[in-house]
């Protein structure tokens, strides 16, 4: 999906490019982007399988990025701001080390949905009111992939595929209360 969503909004391929995967994990989406990328991974605890060779993978203690300004071209924030104590931070970094005109994938979770799963309890997961504002204030142009994904689940090879029966203005009302929310962020310029 990751992949999708970002070939889509660039009219291009991720490939060729140097990506960076923030909160990597087990390494899947870094094991993905690696194969036609330059990819670098970045987590505060390493995690990956150990199949996961073809990136470079820095541990990281917080928000601040182990790399110069204007390096990426691509750089996926995949639910890791809800896990992040100073998201302004966290964004202001990402902002840093992106390259001009590079975009920002970044999916969370989001607090306003009734029906959110997991992260009960988590003060730092947002309210859908507040990610906007708070993607603005840190230099971002934003872009909502939700809906997109929504009516097209196989285009960007969407789990849900009941949304795309309903019409864009419907699923355009119910966006508040989407239980998790995608977005390409590009700096403003």
């Amino acid at each position: 999906m990751i992949d999708a969503v970002l070939s889509d909004f660039r009219g291009a391929p991720v490939t060729g490019l140097t990506t960076l995967d923030i909160g990597c994990g087990n390494g899947g989406i870094s094991d993905h982007f690696a194969s036609t990328n330059n990819h670098f991974a970045v987590d505060v605890a390493d995690q990956r399988r150990t199949t996961c060779n073809e990136f470079t993978f820095k541990l990281v203690t917080d928000e601040e990025l182990p790399f110069e300004g204007n390096f990426f071209d691509v750089v996926i924030s995949n639910h890791v701001i809800e896990h992040v104590p100073h998201q302004s931070r966290h964004l202001r970094e990402i902002h840093r080390v992106l390259k001009p005109p590079g975009c920002v994938y970044l999916a969370t979770p989001n607090r306003s949905s009734p029906i959110m799963e997991g992260h009960i309890g988590n003060a730092l997961v947002l309210r859908y009111r507040e990610m906007g504002p708070l993607f603005r204030s840190c230099g971002f142009d934003v872009v909502e992939f939700g809906i997109p994904v929504a009516r097209e689940p196989k285009r960007y090879h969407g789990e849900v595929r009941w949304a795309r029966l309903f019409p864009a203005f419907l699923l355009k009302l119910a966006r508040p209360t989407f239980p998790s929310h995608i977005f390409v962020l590009t700096p403003v310029s």
